[in-house]
């Protein structure tokens, strides 16, 4: 599959698609593998081509808080982490069998140092991240975790059957035990994995 063929990058000319596709590594990920840990140097940048990851931030004492998921078509790679050059503090797991094209950060930024259309797109695309984070921070601070949950199942109706109870908990900031009262408080709510 070619990068034209993925929705982000449509709007790139043919020269700037070929000098990506060249900067461009196969990397594929078995369920439950990790494509950053914390503590690493966050190197590389993925377009998800197959499969569903979860970024998240772990505690000293193991705690984990999802802060998102990504599914196919979409680009993951901890922006945080790869600008900082220090140990990551982001994690990003594969949830299911996932298949990327990965591009190593400092090759990809010189390329669209370069190419004005490429970081036109690379503008726009932390542009819509930080978009994306308001609008997460605004939910965890402004609405209930039955409102979260209200909107989760209505953006994310594909994701929230591929992920458990547990994590779906994780992601709105509260306890599986919590999610399961609300549940329960919703009338036809379908039963979730464990």
């Amino acid at each position: 599959m070619s990068l034209r063929d993925w929705p982000i990058f449509r709007a790139l000319t043919a020269p700037t698609l070929a000098a990506l596709e060249r900067l461009a590594l196969r990397r594929d990920f078995e369920r439950g593998s990790w494509l950053l840990e914390g503590g690493e140097r966050a190197e590389f940048l993925f377009l998800l081509t197959g499969g569903l990851v979860r970024e998240l931030y772990v505690t000293p004492e193991g705690e984990e808080h999802t802060r998102s998921f990504v599914d196919a078509g979409a680009i993951t790679g901890s922006l945080l982490d790869l600008l900082s050059g220090e140990p990551a503090v982001t994690w990003i797991q594969a949830l299911e069998p996932t298949q990327t094209l990965a591009w190593r950060y400092a090759d990809f930024d010189a390329l669209a140092r370069r190419t004005p259309e490429l970081e036109t797109l690379a503008r726009r695309h932390a542009e819509a991240l930080a978009v994306r984070k308001t609008r997460r921070e605004f939910e965890m601070l402004a609405l209930s975790a039955p409102e979260r949950l209200a909107r989760w199942r209505a953006e994310q109706p594909g994701v929230d059957r591929r992920i458990t109870r547990k994590l779906l908990a994780s992601y709105l900031g509260i306890t599986p035990v919590h999610l399961s009262r609300i549940r329960a408080a919703t009338p036809g709510t379908a039963r979730r994995r464990r």
